[in-house]
């Protein structure tokens, strides 16, 4: 075969096309990528991410959307300081470099206390220890109510407007409590004879 002849001629246009063909798939695939992988990591790319802390949710959207930046509420807090929806704080801080579609993670502050768990508490407490329990967990608390016949200072029953709470039932703690506890027993069911004897109804007890 005519090495030349493989050269020139339709052949060699041929093989020209291809080499020159080949050479453009080799340059151009990997710049091709290099390009695409740019364009969507945002090479280069600084967006600076706003102060939208003590603002309203809405407004912390609205200036993130501004700047390609999407707002994603991690967490809700209370705060009686602040608004219910005020932005108490946000991640990365205001002034970090970031790139357009970063998440910018907002705590809001939420409408009223989150509720709790009542804890056990009755019949298994006195009113004091329930006073001090139930102020750590953040509740107020109405005039104790008391009644006769139980012994004096335990805890009878809790009460939320006007409704009794069980042990374990998530309450909100925008409303006080009300301790209902036990006043004692009066003194005239105890009947004294002559002779110092105690009668309760059923035993006597001798003074």
């Amino acid at each position: 075969m005519n090495i030349k002849k493989y050269f020139t001629g339709k052949t060699g246009l041929i093989f020209w096309a291809n080499v020159l063909l080949a050479a453009a798939l080799i340059v151009g695939i990997p710049y091709g990528v290099f390009v695409s992988l740019n364009a969507f990591t945002h090479h280069g790319e600084k967006i600076e991410v706003p102060n939208v802390t003590q603002k309203t949710y809405t407004e912390a959207l609205e200036m993130l959307n501004q700047r390609d930046l999407i707002a994603v509420v991690s967490d809700s807090v209370f705060d009686k300081n602040y608004a219910p929806g005020t932005i108490l704080s946000q991640l990365p801080a205001a002034g970090n470099e970031v790139k357009s579609g970063r998440q910018i993670y907002l705590t809001v502050n939420m409408k009223g206390l989150p509720p709790v768990k009542m804890p056990d508490l009755v019949r298994n407490a006195t009113e004091r220890i329930a006073e001090m329990r139930l102020k750590q967990l953040g509740f107020k608390l109405s005039k104790t109510q008391r009644v006769e016949g139980e012994p004096e200072g335990l805890v009878i029953s809790i009460k939320q407007n006007g409704k009794r709470v069980n042990a374990g039932e998530m309450i909100t703690r925008d409303l006080p409590l009300t301790i209902v506890a036990g006043a004692g027993f009066p003194e005239d069911t105890l009947d004294i004879d002559s002779f110092g004897i105690v009668n309760d109804g059923g035993f006597d007890i001798a003074l």
